[in-house]
């Protein structure tokens, strides 16, 4: 967490940077998100995805374990006067929650950091109600030969995988938890957007 934690003051200064995929990003989720949904976002950030998906849901969870993430998030909730959008300091493998709680779970750009993604994806699934969608953008870095992303690593970022698209398809697929749809959004750093919906089937194109 020591990069995040140091990061946390600029981080959004570094969405700007790759705005038109952010952007992307937040219609899709507030598209996917039914009104009055419950929803939680997991390794959530400064809560980009959470506050577009809290254009419609009833409420959201937003989750991180860095403490200056979620800092910089209450801080933005605070200036918009966002009001159905809680806090706190979770583990995505370890979410403290019963089975089929949420409607919505998003994870935006955090499987390509772990060293087990498909044990988060299982333990959100979990938590996730039957026909529930589960979100899960995450950036294609693979041959990706940026000057971000360079600058990233020289700050101590450090990613376990480097996706394709196709790849970051398989490892999802290899979960086992059924059909998973993708969309890629192109930019500066393009992103593969992918649903997983709990026992029911949907297009996000």
């Amino acid at each position: 967490m020591e990069f995040w934690d140091r990061f946390a003051g600029v981080y959004d200064l570094a969405q700007c940077i790759n705005s038109s995929v952010y952007k992307q990003m937040c219609g899709i989720t507030e598209r996917l998100t039914p009104v009055g949904a419950k929803v939680l976002d997991c390794a959530a950030g400064t809560g980009e995805l959470s506050f577009a998906a809290a254009e419609k849901a009833e409420s959201v969870l937003c989750t991180d374990l860095s403490k200056n993430m979620l800092k910089q998030a209450q801080r933005k909730a605070r200036a918009f006067g966002t009001d159905n959008i809680g806090f706190a300091e979770r583990n995505i493998f370890d979410l403290q929650d019963p089975d089929d709680t949420y409607d919505i779970v998003i994870a935006g750009n955090v499987l390509h950091l772990l060293s087990n993604p498909g044990g988060a994806v299982k333990e959100m699934y979990r938590v996730l109600k039957p026909g529930g969608k589960l979100l899960l953008p995450t950036f294609m870095t693979k041959n990706q030969a940026k000057p971000i992303l360079a600058l990233y690593k020289k700050l101590g970022y450090d990613a376990e995988c480097d996706y394709s698209p196709s790849e970051y398809r398989k490892m999802l697929e290899e979960c086992g938890l059924g059909r998973v749809r993708t969309k890629l959004l192109h930019g500066l750093v393009p992103c593969c957007y992918a649903v997983i919906i709990k026992d029911e089937t949907k297009d996000i194109s």
